[in-house]
């Protein structure tokens, strides 16, 4: 039977094994060590948000645009339209 010193140390290799994992974990997500941030799961999730906020902000840019042009269509239709009714 191990004495209690001897799982004191085995307990103490098991934390200090732990705690590497730990920070490697740590650095995967968040990036640091020998992690580069744009390579991390923070990072890439980043990118991918930006790249969707951008792609949602020109969908409704572009679709905001296209109502008006068709209001302005309109509008110059129904004028050349009473244009034409009131000349007969």
């Amino acid at each position: 039977m191990a004495t209690v010193g001897e799982r004191l140390a085995t307990l103490e290799v098991l934390a200090r094994e732990n705690r590497a994992k730990i920070d490697h974990a740590l650095d995967l997500l968040e990036g640091g060590g020998d992690v580069e941030y744009d390579r991390s799961v923070r990072g890439r999730l980043h990118s991918i948000e930006s790249t969707l906020a951008a792609y949602v902000l020109r969908r409704n840019l572009g679709f905001g645009f296209l109502k008006g042009w068709e209001r302005a269509v309109l509008l110059i239709v129904a004028v050349a339209t009473g244009v034409k009714v009131w000349i007969g």
